[in-house]
């Protein structure tokens, strides 16, 4: 089996897990110091970029969530409904945001440019 490395000089298959270590941030300093348009550097780009906009995405909206919770959790009568509901969704992004994090990195080791069913098509234009 050829070791392939990359511009940091590890093995390429360990920097496409570290592009999902950290979440959107790692994916994003790797996406910014991968430069070389080599096999191995576009894989890792790729993981990254999709790494970027999974984990942006989805921090953006459970941030989106908790504000929105927050600021209804005042109103008196709205707050017994809006804290359960917006809380129930802030537990199933949270709990999603693992599970696919935990399936991203596994599936990075494994296979060199798994691409997510929705998330493949913006990524196009990016890369």
């Amino acid at each position: 089996m050829v070791r392939r490395t990359t511009v940091l000089g590890l093995d390429e298959r360990i920097e496409r897990i570290l592009a999902y270590s950290f979440g959107w941030i790692s994916g994003l300093l790797l996406l910014l110091i991968e430069t070389r348009s080599t096999e191995s550097s576009r894989n890792v780009r790729w993981n990254a970029a999709q790494s970027v906009l999974t984990f942006g995405t989805l921090s953006l909206l459970m941030l989106g969530v908790g504000i929105l919770k927050g600021m209804l959790g005042w109103v008196p009568i709205l707050s017994l409904l809006t804290n359960f509901g917006l809380g129930l969704l802030l537990n199933i992004l949270w709990w999603t945001t693992l599970l696919l994090w935990i399936w991203l990195m596994i599936m990075a080791w494994m296979y060199p440019r798994y691409r997510l069913p929705y998330v493949s098509k913006w990524l196009r234009f990016v890369i």
